[in-house]
């Protein structure tokens, strides 16, 4: 018992003295342990990173505003000092091929550089048809846009359709022409409007309801046919508007584009543009000063 005590009192000893000769010459304490590291963490739709709310616009609302041009057929769409100033991939190459084919051109442009815009579409003769405000909550719904003229039903109407089917033909009576509009915020892009466009027509469909009298009286019901899914969807930043012309397509004038973006006058032939914009920014007070004539 006493050889176990005077260990443990000489090895107390020597620890002693060992920290007091480490003390006097100076060498540094062993280093602490490393920190615990927390505990994995699964991400999940609940966790995302924090956002800075002054920098987001409005997610209440969207607004834009949609312009109409018209000029002489060919003016634009053959004008190449007009689309040089336009990025044509807004979207893929097999949509644009698809649109072409159906008489659609797209593209992007910067806001910065409509003054050269406005001085080209004033050499091509172009006019303001309209302008229309487009004020929305974010959403898939269809918002509807009238391309054909305002209180006119066309009688019958052929149109062609390339699709990934190929070439699909079909008519419609007494209808009016429509562009199916849907627009939202475009994720993780902030500002940027996602636009999605659609031909649509409405056409009315006659029925007859016999009865007992057999003077049966001729019922019109509207029916909303959506002609072609054109995958026309882009994104429309800050900074940029959208435009949508004409293709050399549309010299058949059964092309849908054809009956969206073309109109017969009095003299002439005459086609259209259609811009899109998040942000007007000085295009808001668009005139131009080649008024023309529209005709059915």
């Amino acid at each position: 018992m006493r050889l176990r005590k005077f260990t443990a009192i000489t090895t107390c000893k020597c620890l002693l003295c060992g920290l007091l000769f480490l003390s006097q010459t100076g060498c540094p304490p062993p280093p602490p342990p490393p920190p615990v590291p927390p505990p994995p963490h699964a991400m999940s739709g609940n966790s995302v990173p924090p956002i800075n709310a002054a920098e987001l616009p409005d997610q209440s609302v969207i607004h834009a505003t949609m312009y109409r041009l018209q000029m002489p057929y060919g003016a634009n769409s053959l004008d190449r000092s007009f689309w040089k100033l336009v990025d044509e991939d807004a979207v893929d190459p097999a949509t644009a091929r698809s649109l072409s084919r159906n008489g659609f051109r797209i593209g992007r442009a910067r806001i910065s550089d409509w003054p050269e815009f406005y001085k080209v579409l004033n050499d091509e003769s172009a006019t303001k048809l309209w302008d229309s405000s487009i004020i929305s909550v974010p959403n898939f719904e269809n918002g509807k846009i009238l391309m054909s003229d305002p209180g006119y039903v066309i009688p019958e109407e052929l149109l062609f359709i390339f699709d990934d089917h190929g070439l699909t033909a079909r008519s419609f009576d007494d209808c009016i022409n429509m562009l199916a509009v849907a627009v939202e915020w475009t994720p993780r892009k902030t500002g940027s409007i996602r636009l999605r466009l659609c031909p649509e027509v409405k056409c009315t469909q006659t029925r007859l309801d016999y009865s007992l009298s057999d003077n049966p009286q001729p019922t019109g019901t509207d029916r909303d046919e959506h002609i072609y899914d054109l995958h026309l969807m882009t994104d429309v930043a800050p900074g940029e508007f959208l435009v949508i012309g004409t293709s050399p397509a549309t010299e058949d004038p059964n092309r849908v584009a054809s009956a969206f973006l073309t109109r017969d006058g009095p003299t002439q032939r005459y086609e259209q543009v259609l811009i899109f914009v998040g942000d007007p920014g000085p295009m808001a007070n668009l005139k131009f000063h080649h008024p023309h004539p529209t005709n059915h």
